[in-house]
Formats: structure tokens, C-alpha cells, sequence
């Protein structure tokens, strides 16, 4: 899924994503990858505030990341863009981003946990650490 996954975000941010709404795109797509009892919680502004206190500006970075690849993964997934077998991965792979994020938030896991599964999603995504960071500096920008 590595080609597949790495293609589709750099196509969406470099079609669909202007620098005027990146920062938006990111907070949009953190947002879609948390767990709606989350939200009966806390306001969108208090979890904003939960995620920025993450001590490690690289395990910001791969949050933001990964809710990228959720994201952009489940549009893919609704449009039709992948074959049966790559739905079936993405989808788990979207529910397992949405899931750490989520128990993170529920302060089930530490920012390091969170930091491990996300490394492990991108693992599972077959990503390189140079392609994850060629996104997280498009990201950035």
C-alpha cells in the first residue's frame, strides 16, 4: 500500500490543498480522526489545547501526520479509489490512527504509546521515514 498511500496524499496536498488552508486541512483532518464521544466532552478548542501540550514537536508532527494519511485514506476509500483487499487494509488502518488518537485524548496511553503506534501505522502503510518526513515538511510549509 506504500506506493498507493504515498501517491494519493502527495496528489490531495498538491492538488487539493493550497498554503492558505493547510493549517485548516490538518485541524480538519485531526478532528475527523477522533472519536465522536470525544466531543461530548471536550470542546474542539479544548482538544486543540490537549494536543498542543504533546511535549515532542515530532510526535506533533507525526499526529498531524497520521490524521493526514486517515483522512486522505478514507476519502480514497469512499470514492472508490482502491481494490477490495487495499479497503479492507485502509479501513483498519483508519479505525487504528482514530483509535490511537482517541485513547490518547482519553489519557489511556502517554504521548510516547501514541507515538509508537503511530510509527506503527506508518510501518503498516510501508512508508519510509524519508517519505514520512518529504510530508511532514509539505505539511509544514
Amino acid at each position: 500500500m506504500n506506493v498507493i498511500i504515498y501517491r494519493l496524499v502527495l496528489n490531495y496536498l498538491n492538488t487539493k490543498v493550497t498554503n492558505n488552508l493547510k493549517d485548516e486541512f490538518i485541524n480538519a483532518s485531526l478532528h475527523f480522526n477522533i472519536n465522536n464521544d470525544i466531543y461530548k466532552k471536550y470542546s474542539p478548542v479544548q482538544i486543540e489545547y490537549m494536543i498542543s501540550k504533546i511535549s515532542s514537536d515530532e510526535i506533533i508532527d507525526y499526529v498531524e501526520l497520521c490524521s493526514v494519511y486517515g483522512y486522505i485514506l478514507y476519502r480514497a476509500i469512499e470514492q472508490n479509489e482502491l481494490n477490495d483487499e487495499e479497503r479492507i487494509e485502509g479501513l483498519q488502518i483508519v479505525l487504528e490512527i482514530s483509535n490511537s488518537i482517541t485513547s490518547y485524548l482519553r489519557n489511556l496511553i502517554g504521548e510516547n504509546e501514541l507515538f509508537d503506534k503511530l510509527l506503527n501505522v506508518t510501518e503498516k502503510l510501508n512508508l519510509t521515514k524519508d517519505q514520512n518526513e518529504k510530508i511532514i515538511k509539505m505539511l509544514n510549509q
